[in-house]
């Protein structure tokens, strides 16, 4: 099986995942690099980047599945938790993803959103 194709089954994994548990997501951007961007209906959750890759450093998404690694692990930067997982560790992102749900639910809501486009619904 290809890479790209790995990507997007990940990726359809993912998403059917968080929809089952009621969090709304959408793919965002597919990137020429291969790698796709998700977002959720509530901003404040943060975003996932799926890839083969390391992203550029100027980038820093919340979660990231990427297939070149191969144990989740989680770093602090600048103050703020990443957490990366494997493509075999979806069911994890998942998790993590339903616990900052759970807790941003707490938070006054972002002055900043971004719905989903009507495009991509």
């Amino acid at each position: 099986m290809n890479e790209k194709k790995c990507i997007a089954d990940v990726v359809s994994e993912l998403l059917k995942k968080l929809r089952e548990k009621g969090i709304g997501c959408y793919i965002w951007h597919r990137a020429t690099t291969g790698s796709i961007y998700v977002r959720f209906d509530d901003n404040r959750i943060g975003s996932v980047r799926i890839g083969d890759h390391e992203g550029k450093g100027r980038y820093k998404y919340k979660f990231n599945i990427r297939g070149d690694i191969t144990e989740s692990h989680s770093i602090v930067d600048n103050n703020i938790a990443r957490h990366f997982y494997p493509y075999d560790a979806v069911d994890s992102c998942v998790e993590d993803i339903i616990k900052r749900s759970l807790i941003v639910q707490g938070w006054k809501n972002c002055r900043y959103k971004y719905g989903t486009p009507s495009w991509k619904r």
